[in-house]
């Protein structure tokens, strides 16, 4: 592929995905662009019309042959999961000569298809079909026609996955253990994960806002330690560190390799081992291992980011924190979404009160 810049604020490997798009896609990404859309949210839709696009070049179809059959077909499709192609630099040595070049590979990753999966994908489609709609590239709109009856019987809101206080700090210990077991002296990635755990549950930050912090996303402010966070749509948001996330920060930057980290990631907070800017994978592979090691129940079996994301709104509200604070904390642009952990405490107090017993 000669040019792979669509945008040179997108990451290459997103603008490899679109740039395989019809010229009418790729200037819906351009309008994302311009609306100052998140880098995450704008790579979810690359990847989501990426798997749609795909399936219609296996059905011979076009952009214009789309209809609601079509639709309902890729849905079924993958429906119990899909391939998701994605490309990722490696670093490569050459045996002859000895010097390490870099080049792009092309990998497939399965993926179960979530019920939030699939809502996302409808959403995904159906913001591009309104844009093509109303610019006249198509006549009409087929997701207006397309209905899926199993998630509309089915829609419900689920309560929130979380962990106690109790199970956070034995994730938290874990991080010492685990270490501990490879017996051998603290290496700079133990600081590493103890300071991203701290943050997550301080803050109760999205991984995607983790993993794009620099090391000028930590300011001191009289005496005062605080992170600065990018979130949804480009807004910022100004978190103080407790104690505990600020001594494990700390910790972890004066540990923080200097040397052989490339040029382009030197200002990445969170580095991998290969001394390149963390990804989002990598934070989950982490979080999981220590809650292997942390033995936690099955509930937090699949911990993700956000999972502790919960953990911390839930934690909040349970001390009788104020639901305005919570939703400027977590960055939730409508309290609404916030409320959702109110159903929690909720569910917290019916549980304590058919304890009682009284039989």
């Amino acid at each position: 592929m000669q040019d792979t810049f669509f945008s040179r604020r997108l990451p290459e490997s997103i603008n490899r995905i679109i740039l395989r798009f019809p010229d009418e896609v790729q200037e819906f990404f351009l309008e994302m662009i311009s609306a100052e859309r998140s880098k995450q949210t704008i790579a979810n839709y690359a990847y989501d019309f990426a798997l749609f696009f795909d399936y219609l070049d296996t059905k011979g179809s076009d952009l214009h042959q789309i209809d609601s059959r079509m639709i309902k077909s890729f849905f079924r499709h993958i429906e119990n999961g899909y391939e998701r192609k994605v490309w990722v630099k490696v670093r490569k040595k050459d045996p002859a000569s000895g010097f390490i070049h870099e080049e792009w590979v092309e990998r497939t990753h399965y993926r179960e298809n979530t019920r939030a999966g699939k809502r996302r994908k409808q959403a995904s489609l159906r913001s591009l079909f309104r844009f093509l709609v109303k610019n006249r590239v198509l006549d009409r709109d087929p997701m207006e026609e397309y209905e899926d009856a199993t998630l509309r019987s089915r829609n419900q809101t689920k309560v929130p996955v979380f962990l106690t206080r109790d199970e956070a700090l034995r994730l938290i210990e874990a991080v010492a253990s685990y270490h501990q077991k490879k017996k051998r002296s603290a290496s700079w990635t133990e600081y590493r994960d103890r300071a991203i755990l701290l943050l997550f549950l301080n803050t109760g930050m999205r991984v995607s806002e983790l993993v794009g912090l620099n090391m000028n996303s930590i300011q001191l402010d009289g005496g005062i330690l605080r992170v600065v966070v990018l979130g949804k749509g480009g807004k910022e948001r100004m978190l103080k560190l407790n104690q505990t996330a600020r001594s494990a920060l700390e910790a972890y930057m004066k540990q923080r390799p200097r040397d052989g980290v490339p040029k382009e990631h030197q200002d990445a907070l969170f580095l991998n081992k290969n001394r390149t800017r963390m990804s989002r994978k990598a934070v989950y592979e982490a979080l999981r291992k220590y809650a292997r090691e942390a033995s936690l129940p099955p509930k937090a079996a699949n911990i993700s980011p956000h999972k502790l994301r919960h953990t911390l709104a839930t934690l909040l509200l349970s001390n009788g924190e104020n639901l305005r604070v919570v939703q400027e904390i977590l960055g939730h642009s409508s309290i609404q979404t916030t409320q959702i952990y109110t159903h929690v405490i909720n569910s917290e107090k019916d549980e304590a009160l058919d304890r009682l017993g009284w039989s």
